[in-house]
């Protein structure tokens, strides 16, 4: 029931990868034609075979992964008319989860580790308080904080946005966990 681009991933629990898929807001890509839609996926359990294709992820053309999905999303009958011209392109990523291993504090290091000036760490693997791993922003906001703390830089960094006190969110959460 999410427009495209306002839910996060969907995950197919009955899928033997374990599929997921994200339907970004669309244009995901500046210039994008019109007729063309941009999604992405993951399976969490790449060596197991598929429920459809029989083969492993690891194994698997990316049109075998379409079928794949398609079979998850019960459209094998118009799965040549819609996904017919598609493009997949596989991609390996065995680090992807690595951020979320098991850690103790000060296991990271800040962006600007301390008595350094002209260094700084940036991306996935350093430690920003209050923010989650794992995005795009966490990574921007990590050399954001870099180049505006050694550079002298006369901005701020923006500030975080916290959701998980606002009633509105709360309240679609509520729903999401009645729903199921």
């Amino acid at each position: 029931g999410n427009a495209t681009g306002a839910g996060g991933l969907v995950t197919f629990m009955d899928s033997n990868w374990l599929m997921s898929i994200v339907l970004s807001l669309q244009p995901y890509f500046h210039d994008q034609p019109d007729d063309v839609y941009v999604f992405w996926g993951c399976g969490l359990f790449p060596d197991r075979p598929g429920n459809y294709v029989g083969k492993p992820m690891s194994e698997c053309s990316g049109q075998e992964i379409l079928q794949e999905l398609s079979g998850h999303l019960r459209l094998e009958d118009q799965a040549e008319r819609l996904l017919g011209g598609a493009t997949t392109i596989p991609c390996m990523m065995p680090f992807i989860t690595s951020q979320f291993m098991p850690r103790s504090a000060n296991d990271r290091p800040p962006v600007i580790p301390e008595r350094d000036s002209n260094f700084a760490i940036m991306g996935q693997f350093c430690e920003i308080p209050g923010d989650v791993v794992f995005t795009v922003e966490y990574s921007v906001r990590s050399a954001m904080i870099a180049v505006y703390s050694l550079l002298n830089v006369q901005k701020k960094v923006p500030e975080l946005v916290r959701t998980h006190r606002d009633p509105s969110v709360l309240i679609q959460a509520l729903k999401t966990v009645l729903r199921g």
